[in-house]
């Protein structure tokens, strides 16, 4: 009689899988043991959430319908939130109390009205964590909170005549988009913004805030998982730059990335399999090795390079006095590649 050996299920999205790319002990700690900065999130990862958030509220307000001088200002007090932080999302942590003392010796918990499992102000949890590394006047080539609302400000001047219509926003599609004998993978992403531009169909529109002009390499897992759950060839990458010297019209800018068919293929059917076997055998035999050519990049060392710096029997140190456990990994939220 034949076995039947159930498939191994693999979730990916862009992040995980650059990571699992890029170096194999980064993504064991940032994702299996979900440990990052205690010094939080850098000045350009703030900025750009901030500009992300505004952006969000503006063009979710667009689809609902309000209009244009509503939609901005709602979109500005939402960025003057996040930047203060909400006291009721921002570090929420989930929290139960047990009433029935069954509950202590095995019995499956129901939660009551005395368990908090979700912030009371209806925000996700974190969406409004308040600045830590962004002030208010940007100094040298660190980016202050105000330049970056009046950015948006002169963004909205800017591409007032926006002609595409926004059909979806920070929006999360997930599909299996392969699967063999062994193994299934389900992609997942979450989408800035999709819009039907009346010329070349249904695209994903990608926000990216940048601090130094360069061309957007079409070498993306990011852009080419949104162009498969698109069914789509074209990502418009939204460009806008954070450069005090350059004028608005030089910082905003937005740029087409177009794929072949084969080269979605080639992603989808040989280089994304390829790596989520490598994930499993990762997992499974419990060792994910360092890639040292990934130390250094132009922004900046790696995150846990001080990790790999230490001897074996201080690491344990090095990772508890550095770093904290964060909540598992969500597509949601929002990381760079």
């Amino acid at each position: 009689m034949e076995v039947l050996v159930p498939k191994k299920n693999v979730i990916m999205d862009a992040t995980m899988l650059s990571s699992l790319m890029s170096c194999g002990r980064y993504h064991d700690i940032r994702f299996n043991h979900r440990l990052v900065s205690t010094r939080g999130r850098s000045n350009s990862l703030e900025v750009g959430s901030l500009i992300h958030k505004v952006f969000e509220v503006f063009y979710k307000a667009q689809i609902d319908g309000h209009t244009r001088g509503v939609s901005i200002g709602s979109a500005l007090t939402a960025g003057q939130m996040f930047i203060l932080g909400c006291p009721k999302c921002a570090n929420f942590i989930e929290s139960h109390h047990v009433m029935d003392p069954r509950e202590d010796v095995g019995m499956e918990h129901t939660c009551n009205e005395l368990c908090r499992t979700k912030p009371e102000c209806g925000h996700e949890v974190d969406e409004y964590p308040g600045v830590t590394n962004t002030p208010e006047i940007s100094q040298g080539y660190v980016t202050g909170w105000r330049f970056a609302l009046e950015t948006c400000e002169k963004y909205f001047d800017f591409y007032k005549n926006d002609a595409f219509i926004p059909l979806a926003c920070e929006q999360v599609k997930g599909e299996v988009i392969y699967e063999d004998d062994e193994i299934r993978i389900l992609w997942k992403a979450k989408l800035d913004l999709i819009i039907d531009t009346n010329q070349i169909g249904i695209v994903s529109m990608d926000h990216k805030t940048f601090k130094q002009r360069r061309d957007k390499s079409t070498l993306s897992n990011q852009f080419m998982g949104q162009c498969i759950l698109l069914k789509s060839r074209n990502v418009i990458v939204n460009k806008i730059g954070l450069q005090t010297t350059l004028k608005i019209d030089e910082r905003l800018t937005r740029e087409m990335v177009s794929f072949s068919a084969d080269r979605l293929d080639e992603w989808q059917s040989t280089t994304l399999p390829y790596y989520a076997y490598k994930y499993i055998q990762f997992s499974e035999t419990g060792y994910w090795p360092p890639d040292y050519t990934h130390c250094e990049s132009m922004y900046g060392p790696c995150a846990y390079k001080q990790v790999c710096e230490a001897d074996r029997g201080m690491r344990e140190e090095v990772l508890r006095n550095n770093y904290a456990v964060v909540p598992l990994w969500d597509p949601r939220n929002k990381e760079d590649e």
